[in-house]
């Protein structure tokens, strides 16, 4: 949650002095500097025979929209809303993974996931109550 936290607080202040797109190049370009010289080393022992061919594009939509769309919408996003409330939403992205795994992947939630769960989203209704009184 910290990470998310700087991420908005962060991006609330870039968005200020750049335009979305010129963050998204620029976080882009950090994290292209940052994981090359590990991609490199992986692919020098990687079969990409094995992979099937429809998991190729697959694989071109995820990065496309993790690294760019997702980055671009966040950053366009923050210039309409303030750090705070953005921050708050940080929380749908855990709820929105769980989901995935509950209704596409078939995971079972044992208890303390439910109530992690329902703690989230109270804390999400909480906050966007108050900020509409």
């Amino acid at each position: 949650m910290l990470c998310e936290a700087a991420y908005a607080v962060m991006g609330k202040r870039l968005t200020a002095r750049l335009s979305a797109r010129r963050i998204t190049a620029l976080i882009n370009l950090w994290g292209l500097a940052l994981m090359t010289p590990l991609g490199i080393w992986s692919a020098l022992h990687f079969d990409a025979s094995a992979v099937a061919w429809w998991i190729w594009p697959m694989l071109l939509f995820y990065a496309l929209s993790a690294s760019v769309w997702s980055v671009w919408l966040w950053m366009t996003g923050l210039r309409a809303v303030s750090a705070s409330q953005a921050g708050v939403f940080t929380v749908m992205l855990p709820i929105s993974a769980t989901l995935v795994g509950v209704l596409v992947l078939g995971e079972v939630l044992g208890p303390w996931q439910w109530l992690a769960l329902g703690m989230a989203l109270a804390g999400l209704l909480l906050a966007t109550a108050a900020d509409r009184r």
